[in-house]
């Protein structure tokens, strides 16, 4: 069954995308994986950084 989570499309130079293949396959990760792990964390440093500025 599909997943209902949202998606979404990026388009990045290829040597960026050659430097993601590269760093998943250091990661055991496809490209996508590696991209969600990089997503997810700079979600959470965001968050916590927002929290810092809060009063």
């Amino acid at each position: 069954m599909p997943s209902k989570k949202p998606q979404m499309t990026i388009r990045i130079e290829e040597d960026e995308y050659k430097y993601l293949e590269d760093w998943a396959a250091r990661e055991f990760l496809s490209v996508p994986q590696l991209a969600k792990v990089i997503v997810k964390r700079a979600i959470a440093e965001n968050k916590k950084s927002q929290q810092v500025k809060s009063p």
